[in-house]
């Protein structure tokens, strides 16, 4: 979405914060109940010892006991001995991984923002119940029903907010808005419905004949949304498809495979997977896919992971296109969701996946959990300082293997780049990351959108008149600097110089996703993402020297 472009200090903290966003990383199709065993002797014993356990705590513990979270903690205790990534979902978040994995969920179609103690309506999906009731991008949310939100400690948790505005289908919600910098509250009564949001935020061409997609994870829609989105671009006229896998820390494998389908030829190989219960099972592209010939490059970083690695490595063996970016996480585990009683679940390891050439990119996880991502963040902040020609030289210490044209690749700890891009180490992007993080852009946007929001509209009423004529003048820009000056920061002037078009630029964006969603901001924003211009400029052999 952003460049990354920080400290070595704040990116090793903004590391750590996301390690576990991909603990989840690649689970296989079908979910199948738990079922049962027979126990052996050994199980029997273990099995007794727990309940014997559990009964003296109950007896003779010095405090009360919350057994589900006493079990929780059990669970996976147990799990996290096995690896990384085998996990135990409680029913909250087996319920939430679930909406996730579907793309949808029943509520009103507001994405929310928390600015200091009040709760703005971000952006409204068009056509949602939110967009018929008349609410509109910047509005405050005051109350939701009898509740009040904003103005209260609830904007620290900001899932208690959402909580209250989704519900069952059909259902009504009234939220209490204020709009136009008065105090008035208006009362808006929405009724919900089934609301889907994408996997596949961004579809875009870039010029006339290159096209962009981002995709964030890997669900049951995606599929579906990467064959139109091809259709879409190709009907456009692309011939260079820029594949954005960047921050995508997986999903389901199924998700990966069609992706991958719709980019080779038929007969490729595109993963097969194995494990001690697992026979070897193969995976090959069949025929039809709407991008199998036509220039690819893929983009990958550090967060990039399990099913974004499947596709990746998929490209990259069989020489299809060119990867570039930043080496990625590192996890070629796949996960079965097993359904459990009381809507809980648990997802277990049960094979390893391999790329065409035979490379699993699973980093070593026999030292624990911990030290797995502690192990990774260390990799990650090495490669944040290193010179360019260390990113881009071999990868000695692992094996070799052979793509189908005959070139080099590596096995053990993720996809490594056929280009490496330097990560940003620019001493003058401090500032303009300060700003970032005390939203300073976000209290202005808000304020402006809230008083201003149906002049603007009328004044663009399409992103393409956007685009042409909407310019941040020179007091919008202050009054961001300013807003930096009341969180206690230093205006660089050296930052202002070389990125003022660009910290401009940031402002137009977010105001082009308030209006008309998603896509638009990265439209916006592209011709500033250096990464995607590199990408687009770097051609790679793909052919063995």
């Amino acid at each position: 979405m952003t460049k990354k472009k920080t400290t070595t200090y704040s990116l090793g903290i903004v590391l750590l914060a996301l390690a576990v966003g991909v603990l989840i990383g690649v689970i296989s199709a079908p979910k199948v109940d738990s079922g049962y065993w027979q126990k052996s002797a050994d199980e029997s014993m273990m099995s007794a010892r727990m309940n014997s356990l559990m009964e003296l705590v109950d007896s003779y513990y010095v405090d009360k006991v919350d057994y589900d979270s006493v079990s929780n903690l059990m669970m996976n205790a147990m799990l996290s001995t096995l690896d990384p990534h085998s996990a135990y979902l409680t029913p909250e978040a087996f319920a939430q991984e679930t909406e996730m994995m579907q793309g949808q969920f029943h509520g009103v179609g507001i994405t929310l923002f928390y600015l200091d103690d009040t709760v703005y309506a971000s952006r409204i999906i068009p056509g949602s119940p939110a967009a018929h009731a008349g609410i509109q991008p910047g509005d405050r949310i005051i109350y939701v029903d009898t509740t009040q939100v904003s103005g209260t400690d609830m904007t620290k948790t900001p899932s208690a907010v959402v909580d209250r505005i989704r519900g069952p289908r059909y259902s009504t919600v009234t939220l209490g808005i204020q709009r136009g910098g008065t105090n008035k509250i208006r009362n808006f009564k929405v009724k919900r419905d089934v609301i889907h949001y994408n996997s596949i935020p961004a579809v875009v061409m870039m010029d006339k004949t290159t096209g962009y997609i981002l995709v964030s994870r890997f669900a049951e829609t995606t599929a579906t949304e990467f064959h139109s989105a091809l259709l879409e671009l190709g009907q456009q006229g692309m011939k260079h498809l820029v594949l954005d896998l960047r921050g995508n820390s997986g999903g389901l494998l199924d998700g990966a495979i069609n992706m991958a389908d719709e980019l080779l030829p038929k007969g490729d190989l595109i993963v097969y997977t194995q494990g001690a219960h697992h026979a070897r099972k193969n995976y090959y592209a069949t025929r039809g896919g709407l991008f199998e010939e036509g220039r690819l490059t893929v983009l990958i970083d550090e967060h990039s992971a399990s099913a974004s690695e499947v596709v990746s490595g998929a490209i990259q063996d069989n020489d299809r296109g060119a990867i570039i970016g930043h080496r990625s996480f590192g996890k070629g585990l796949v996960q079965h969701q097993f359904n459990l009683p009381g809507n809980a679940a648990v997802l277990l390891t049960i094979a390893r996946y391999y790329s065409p050439s035979g490379r699993c990119i699973q980093r070593p996880y026999d030292k624990g959990s911990d030290e797995y991502y502690m192990a990774y963040l260390n990799r990650v902040l090495s490669d944040y300082n290193a010179a360019d020609s260390v990113l881009n030289a071999p990868d000695t210490s692992s094996e070799v293997f052979l793509t189908k044209q005959g070139r080099k690749v590596y096995g053990g700890g993720g996809i490594q780049p056929d280009v490496a891009l330097p990560y940003f180490r620019d001493i003058s992007l401090v500032y303009y990351n300060n700003l970032i993080s005390k939203q300073a852009y976000e209290q202005v946007l808000y304020a402006e959108l809230n008083a201003r929001y149906e002049e603007i509209i009328q004044r663009y009423p399409t992103l393409e008149v956007f685009e042409k004529e909407y310019r941040v003048d020179d007091a919008t820009f202050e009054a961001i600097l300013r807003q930096g000056d009341k969180k206690g920061l230093t205006r660089d002037p050296k930052t202002l110089d070389k990125y003022g078009a660009e910290m401009r630029n940031r402002y137009r964006a977010l105001m082009a996703m308030s209006l008309y969603g998603d896509a638009a901001y990265y439209k916006v924003a592209l011709p500033f993402d250096t990464e995607i211009q590199q990408a687009v400029k770097t051609k790679v052999k793909l052919t063995a020297d």
